[in-house]
């Protein structure tokens, strides 16, 4: 996956104004921030040169981790969502992703660091595309400020892990308050954040909302405690992505977490693939959360060739019937 051709166009225009090594220097900053950072929802962001930095290192991930899990949810949702805001929208890919996915009308950016807000609203200013160019960019602080805005789908990327426990229940209740129709929840793809998911996941059942995915069901997560639900989409680097991170490899894994509620039910049933699915050349292993919660593996022969060929084909994170 990769981002759209006019953001990547952009986004490589901007960094070749900017000396390679200083964008280098502010990426390794970023993330040893981001790799200490308390869940204290403290500014990480300070510098048009680490927004960036941002862009360049972690805007094709969020990109590609929203794409995926909103893509998902379509499977399972008879919505046709409008209207969008985008909560800690940083430099704007969950927007990006909308756009690709959604004829999305309507799109409200609310972002608490300057730096993030400008550089975002400048590259969709500069997108060709209606929509992004005419999306409201607001200051805004998810914990301190109150939330009058409301859309068809909300979403949120990277953001909730970063706050204490209270202002995350807090923050969560002016989100689904806010939705019309979806709430979409994506977060890193790590045994802590999941475990975060699952206490959102209580919360908003209490609330009424209906989970529309990664989960087939609405009862207790019955994965072990060592293990956690998450995901992986590939994201493509760019050459200068490849040059700030001192990579070889041209793509990288991104593994993350979701979660979507909606406000009425799922229009379909169906059970979640967990796992990479083991493949050789006798038989295809899925591991698989089920409608009533039960975490199974099925196990199909080649012996049964139409459904093996067809099992062949399923990917970790798909829905199946």
């Amino acid at each position: 996956m990769e981002l759209p051709k006019n953001l990547k166009n952009l986004i490589e225009e901007l960094a070749g104004n900017t000396e390679n090594k200083n964008l280098a220097v502010d990426a390794e900053m970023l993330s040893k921030r981001y790799r200490k950072a308390e869940a204290d929802g403290r500014s990480l962001l300070n510098k048009n040169s680490e927004a960036l930095s941002y862009a360049v290192v972690r805007m094709p991930a969020t990109y590609g981790a929203v794409y995926s899990a909103l893509e998902k949810v379509l499977e399972v949702t008879d919505y046709e969502p409008k209207s969008l805001i985008d909560v800690g929208a940083g430099t704007g890919a969950a927007s990006w992703a909308v756009e690709q996915l959604i004829n999305i009308k309507q799109i409200s950016c609310l972002e608490r660091e300057d730096v993030m807000r400008e550089l975002g609203h400048s590259l969709m200013s500069e997108s060709g595309i209606e929509v992004l160019r005419n999306a409201n960019w607001k200051k805004f602080d998810a914990v301190q400020d109150k939330f009058d805005e409301r859309a068809d789908l909300v979403i949120t990327s990277y953001m909730l892990n970063e706050l204490s426990l209270k202002d995350r229940a807090e923050v969560v209740k002016k989100l689904w308050n806010a939705t019309g129709q979806i709430l979409l929840i994506v977060e890193p793809g790590t045994p802590k954040a999941f475990k975060g998911l699952l206490e959102i996941r209580n919360q908003l059942i209490q609330e009424g909302a209906k989970v529309l995915a990664p989960c087939p069901h609405e009862g207790k997560c019955n994965l072990l405690d060592n293990d956690w639900c998450h995901f992986s989409c590939r994201i493509a680097r760019s050459k200068l992505h490849k040059q700030l991170k001192s990579a070889s490899m041209g793509y990288e894994d991104e593994k993350f977490c979701y979660m979507a509620f909606g406000r009425q039910e799922r229009s379909c049933s169906y059970k979640r693939v967990l796992k990479k699915p083991e493949v050789n050349k006798a038989e295809v292993k899925l591991e698989i959360c089920t409608e009533n919660g039960d975490i199974r593996q099925d196990i199909i022969s080649v012996r049964d060739k139409n459904t093996y060929k067809k099992a062949k084909k399923i990917e970790w994170g798909d829905k199946i019937s």
